[in-house]
């Protein structure tokens, strides 16, 4: 099968049944199994939609095994350390329930106590920890079990493309971060939260493979976009992008598909070097997410975005030592007659400013011909 019929193709055509073993590797690690920081490139996935498909699959039954694990050990670990039958515990709730309410006995408990711990009940406390974060484990890998299914269940007219980061989306869920998350705070995408009346639970990361179907269905563009977004992205900036854009996606497909063009260079300029000691507003992940944001919204002008890329590519093969300012508001929404008017005397402003050592309001010229002088 050549690249582009694997890339056009989709699961649920007539292919014949892949023999995998274990899911795709994770495109999101890099060599060595460090995470590549910043700005980076992952080789997109030439794998046909089945086997994507069948990958993800595979990861569903991964799941399901680790909650099975996970509850035997946890059931096995009540036992031996806090003289606890947990299935029998567990008979009127589920064992999350019965564990997050053993632990908040004994938790309420120490609280009473008013003082320091002793020895031996910091000891306690450290196993009562221990036993917490494992029943937050097994009911993290059930969730996700049943979540990709669900998946599985709404994905199987999805495009190639759109599968493959269905798995990204998986796998960012199962990434480990090398350095503390206290030094360079991370979107989990194993949190677990509530979106509905009924209070369902769900992964951050069952959240959003939950949007991708209706996403592939009806704003294509937008996908294709996620997708070129955290093929330029490490992990860090690929889990904060995925979590805000996509729920709120502009639904503008020239817009977007222009925008795309434009990501491997903005991914260059704002996410190099390490990830942000802090995810507020002004975090670099932010300026890029409220960028991408956008120039792919409605009221972008498609020419203008086309002029963009071109002023981009100008200013990068001609200004090596000045920095001309760009306001991508300016050039997004100016008049296209008037930016593309300047753009002709761009390039000699450009070489004069560079040989002046100046550095020039570049978007101001375009849209107002303003003096530089």
């Amino acid at each position: 099968m050549s690249i582009i019929s694997k890339l056009t193709s989709r699961a649920s055509d007539v292919l014949p049944k892949t023999s995998l073993q274990s899911p795709l590797p994770n495109r999101i690690i890099g060599k060595g199994g460090f995470m590549q920081m910043g700005a980076t490139f992952h080789e997109p996935r030439t794998n046909s939609a089945q086997e994507i498909f069948d990958s993800i699959t595979l990861l569903a039954k991964n799941e399901q095994t680790k909650s099975k694990n996970i509850t035997s050990e946890l059931i096995e670990f009540a036992k031996e350390n806090l003289g606890i039958d947990l299935e029998k515990e567990a008979k009127n709730s589920t064992i999350f329930d019965t564990v997050m309410r053993i632990f908040q006995s004994y938790a309420q408990k120490f609280k009473n106590l008013g003082r320091r711990f002793t020895p031996e009940e910091q000891k306690m406390a450290n196993t009562l920890n221990f036993f917490k974060n494992l029943g937050v484990e097994a009911k993290v890998a059930e969730l996700k079990a049943n979540e990709i299914q669900e998946f599985l269940a709404n994905a199987k007219n999805m495009p190639q493309r759109h599968l493959s980061l269905a798995q990204d989306v998986i796998d960012l869920s199962n990434t480990h971060a090398f350095i503390d998350n206290n030094i360079f705070p991370s979107v989990n995408f194993n949190t677990i939260g509530a979106i509905d009346k009924n209070n369902k639970q769900t992964t951050l990361m069952g959240y959003i493979l939950n949007l991708l179907p209706k996403i592939s269905n009806e704003n294509p563009k937008a996908l294709d976009l996620a997708e070129a977004v955290v093929t330029h992205s490490d992990d860090a900036n690929s889990k904060f992008f995925l979590s805000r854009f996509l729920e709120k996606a502009p639904n503008a497909p020239e817009q977007a598909r222009l925008t795309e063009k434009l990501i491997p260079t903005f991914a260059k300029d704002i996410l190099k070097g390490m990830p942000s000691m802090d995810l507020g507003p002004n975090c670099k992940e932010n300026v890029f997410l409220n960028l991408i944001s956008h120039l792919c919204s409605k009221d972008s002008k498609p020419e203008n975005l086309k002029l963009l890329d071109k002023l981009l590519e100008m200013t990068d093969k001609i200004s090596k030592k000045t920095n001309p300012a760009i306001n991508i508001d300016d050039i997004r929404l100016g008049d296209t007659r008037v930016i593309r008017e300047n753009m002709e005397i761009l390039p000699q402003i450009l070489k004069n400013a560079e040989a002046q050592g100046k550095n020039i309001d570049a978007s101001g010229f375009l849209t107002k011909n303003v003096n530089l002088k």
